[in-house]
């Protein structure tokens, strides 16, 4: 093993995501087809890959991911003495801290506790440097600077301490700074992210029309690469324009905008605009938390009308994650959680809780079971959520309308929805699960679509990977009917319909598997209810056969003349035994 490898390992086991950099710049740029410090992972696999193909590279440290606030103090100090006694006489807290292999100065870099959306410039005591943290990276102890060739060593090991109120109210007076003047074709080598925001805010107030997000994007790339001494990595460019833009969004969509000779080079090869051989060749396999259910790293929804059980059958997916019991009896858990953030602001206290008490699931609460209904204080908006508390988790948005900040039936409104969503995958989230009203009319419809299944603009069903649209077989019966799930949405993954029927604590089990041929009511060729006068004797069959699969009760219904369908069978014997199936091959 490559001491770089063990560094990178003995990082990850502390929870803190890491990926290969060529020197203090990410190795799997865009460039490389990655997603730079996007990419960073805990997963053992992986980083032995990584280490194995790169294996002199420097360990970056994703510090939102990791939930850090590194503290890099650039300037003001000669020694180690002079860091102790600044550090004390400032009453920052002892943290892990690195010396960084940044010379002549003496530059170190102090590890906190509690990831911010703050990259910004401070100023303290004779001292000064930047933030790093959302949206920032750092060289752990063990790289070498690719400059002085120097190693970057542990100068304090101590665990993370809370990030010190002192140096945010530092950040906040650099940040009033103003930029200092350059000298005409002088590169920046300092603030580049505050000259960046600069240099789209005033070309957004100047230009008719103002650019749009995506150009202003292609020049603020062009100009990294031409106005920085050291350009950022592509994807900060791209994280201080996203973030410009959502703080101060366009009042309406604007065309694009050419930029003349700043607009980026044409590609010399057409080629490089298409995935290559290898890159599509190494494409993962979907994983799953839950096996043919609910997917990783995507986000996935339920989707149905009011009242047709949606919020039930997400609290079974938060039972199965928390307890690793098979979801329905039948779906297996692969990959529990860390924790499950459920937000359900459509619900009172009471009800949740009667609902969360009768799934079994109150032991978790405030362990790895956090939850927020309408009686929580205030409002809260996804972007708020952060690394600390997404990390590892599922996150349930019940509903989405809640969430939602403007109109549903609005394309931009749903683009911006679908952001935030988005967001929280990276900064850490497992998975996360979206509810969505479906409207009125389907209700009566012959059959779910992913079209009929999402109320509201047409962006909702284009940004999720999977959709489960669900309504009850026997509406005028809620508690004795079954209910119907149909996978709307198959991206990564297929699966047939299926049933599930509720017990008295609203434990929902199997009774109709995937390929039972169940059909939502209405289009059922079989006979409902006891129309023909023969159910007691289909009953009598049931009993007479209980660990029969369906189709072959089915069969032997046949050969008495009585005909019922797979998913009639499921109910009867769900009634009759009051068990789920785990199939009905």
């Amino acid at each position: 093993m490559s001491d770089f490898l063990e560094i990178a390992l003995r990082n990850a086991a502390r929870g803190w995501y890491v990926f290969p950099l060529n020197g203090k710049h990410p190795r799997i740029s865009r460039a490389a087809g990655g997603n730079g410090f996007k990419d960073a992972i805990l997963d053992v696999e992986q980083i032995t890959a990584w280490w194995t193909k790169y294996a002199t590279a420097n360990i970056g440290i994703a510090c939102g991911a990791s939930d850090q606030y590194v503290v890099d103090v650039d300037h003001g100090l000669n020694s180690e003495e002079d860091f102790h006694a600044w550090r004390m006489r400032n009453n920052l807290p002892v943290t892990y801290t690195v010396r960084s292999g940044g010379r002549p100065e003496f530059r170190v870099q102090m590890y906190y506790a509690g990831a911010v959306e703050c990259n910004g410039k401070w100023d303290l005591d004779g001292c000064s440097g930047e933030i790093r943290s959302i949206g920032g990276y750092v060289c752990a102890a063990g790289s070498i600077h690719p400059d002085t060739g120097e190693t970057y060593q542990v100068l304090v090991d101590a665990p993370l301490a809370p990030r010190p109120a002192v140096i945010e109210q530092a950040v906040k007076q650099a940040e009033r700074i103003a930029l200092t003047p350059r000298k005409p074709g002088e590169r920046i080598t300092e603030n580049r992210n505050m000259e960046l925001t600069s240099l789209i805010g005033k070309l957004r107030e100047r230009m008719v029309p103002r650019p749009s997000q995506s150009a202003a994007l292609a020049y603020a790339l062009q100009w990294n690469q031409d106005e920085c001494a050291c350009p950022m990595d592509e994807s900060e460019v791209e994280d201080t324009v996203a973030a410009l833009f959502r703080r101060y969004p366009d009042p309406e969509i604007v065309p694009e905008v050419a930029f003349g000779s700043s607009l980026p080079k044409p590609v010399t090869d057409w080629r490089e605009r298409y995935h290559s051989f290898e890159e599509m060749d190494n494409a993962p396999e979907p994983t799953f938390l839950i096996d043919g259910f609910l997917q990783k790293d995507v986000i996935s929804s339920i989707a149905a009308p009011v009242g047709q059980r949606k919020t039930i059958i997400a609290a079974n997916v938060v039972h199965a994650g928390l307890t690793g019991e098979p979801l329905f009896g039948h779906f297996a858990v692969t990959q529990r959680p860390t924790r499950v953030l459920y937000l359900c602001p459509e619900m009172g206290l009471l009800s949740f809780t009667k609902r969360m008490r009768n799934l079994g699931l109150m032991q978790h609460v405030g362990k790895t079971l956090f939850c927020r209904t309408m009686n929580s204080e205030g409002k809260l908006r996804l972007s708020e959520l952060t690394p600390e508390e997404l990390a590892g988790a599922l996150v349930v948005v019940d509903t989405a309308v809640r969430f939602i900040e403007g109109d549903e039936n609005s394309s931009e409104d749903m683009k911006a929805f679908a952001e935030d969503c988005f967001n929280l995958m990276k900064k850490g989230a497992a998975s996360v699960l979206v509810l969505f009203h479906s409207p009125k009319g389907t209700k009566e419809a012959s059959e779910l679509t992913l079209e009929n299944a999402m109320r509201g603009s047409g962006d909702l069903g284009a940004f999720v990977s999977s959709c489960w649209a669900t309504r009850l077989q026997d509406p005028d019966a809620p508690w004795e009917s079954a209910s119907y799930l149909k996978n709307v949405k198959q991206r990564d993954f297929e699966s047939d319909p299926f049933e599930v029927k509720s017990d008295k604590l609203g434990r929902l089990h199997l009774v109709a598997a995937p390929g039972a041929n169940v059909v939502l009511v209405g289009k059922k060729k079989g006979t409902v209810g006891n129309a023909d006068g023969r159910e007691e004797e289909a009953l009598q069959v049931i009993r007479d056969n209980p660990t029969l699969s369906h189709k072959k009760i089915v069969l032997k219904l046949a050969e008495r003349g009585i005909e019922r369908s797979p998913s009639w069978v499921g109910n009867k014997k769900f009634d009759l035994f009051n068990v789920g199936v785990k199939s009905s091959a």
